[in-house]
């Protein structure tokens, strides 16, 4: 990862970057003690509805000129909308439950651009029985689509990022890389089946999706878990025409990433009841390991970094 200057010196949010602007904005928070996690997680955790239960909260923003074009068919626009956060929810290991809905858009738009758009919303949601509860409509210069969804982990734990130990196996389901180039990133299965699996079976012992790249979001897990990594570049599973340094870096996966404790690997890979690819792509290491990795200067998507 390119280093950050400290925050006390950054002049533009392109030399903060996206890491350093949420430190800044949310060093100061404070959670009371119905909050379970918080920022730096893919999803809020809030106490449930009883001792083994566990409410998700997630909002995840789709914008024109950044997530999608003017050409992009507006169904599809809704679909990644809810996609995004039902992803989120997946790197969880949760299941989802209510979503509200807000847009923004220009005056001049079409109402049946604006129907496409729910059109695509209405369609995942029945898929994953979603109820769609309200949201709000707002003027704007260009057209801002807004998910919040709330999910649950009924009887069981989320899976947070900060469970990895050294020695732990990483994984990732499916196949990293060209997802803006294919259009992938429109019509991706959110890997929900797989993320509850890994949780109600404890398999995963940490967990994320993978949306702003590999080479960004391996590192934010290890972070939160305080290990070193080991990745064999030669294990990262690539889409067809993809090379590693698309697989690493081009984002937009929205695959799951994982780690699992050395003594169920073998049973991990028995006993995985999906059609969805399954690599193990390297292991944890302890911060100190004599094993050193190499630092990669690649990273992946950050919203406010400059080409």
């Amino acid at each position: 990862m390119t280093p950050r200057k400290p925050l006390a010196h950054c002049r533009s949010l392109d030399a903060l970057g996206e890491e350093g602007l949420l430190r800044l904005l949310t060093r100061h928070w404070r959670h009371g003690p119905s909050v379970r996690a918080g920022v730096g997680e893919d999803c809020a955790v809030l106490e449930g509805r009883g001792k083994d239960n566990s409410l998700l909260f997630k909002a995840d923003s789709v914008v024109e000129g950044v997530h999608f074009s003017r050409e992009t068919p507006w169904r599809l626009v809704g679909r990644k909308a809810l996609g995004r956060a039902l992803s989120d929810i997946a790197a969880m290991g949760g299941c989802p439950l209510y979503a509200l809905i807000a847009l923004a858009l220009p005056p001049t738009a079409a109402p049946a651009l604006v129907q496409e758009i729910y059109r695509g919303i209405e369609s995942l949601a029945r898929r994953f029985a979603v109820d769609l509860v309200g949201g709000e409509l707002s003027r704007s210069r260009q057209i801002v689509l807004t998910v919040a969804l709330i999910g649950e982990t009924p009887g069981y734990p989320p899976v947070l990022r900060s469970g990895a130990e050294p020695g732990a196996g990483l994984y990732v389901t499916g196949s990293l890389g060209g997802s803006l180039g294919s259009g992938r990133h429109l019509r991706f299965r959110p890997r929900l089946a797989e993320g509850q699996w890994l949780a109600q079976g404890r398999w995963a012992s940490s967990l994320m999706d993978i949306s702003d790249g590999l080479a960004s979001d391996l590192p934010r897990l290890a972070q939160a878990s305080e290990v070193d990594w080991s990745l064999d570049e030669n294990r990262v599973p690539r889409r067809r025409g993809c090379s590693l340094q698309q697989a690493l870096c081009d984002g937009e996966d929205y695959e799951l990433l994982f780690t699992v404790e050395p003594d169920r690997e073998s049973a991990l890979l028995q006993e995985w009841p999906f059609s969805t690819r399954l690599t193990r792509i390297g292991a944890c290491l302890h911060p100190s390991s004599a094993i050193s990795r190499k630092r990669s200067t690649a990273y992946g998507f950050d919203h406010f970094r400059l080409p």
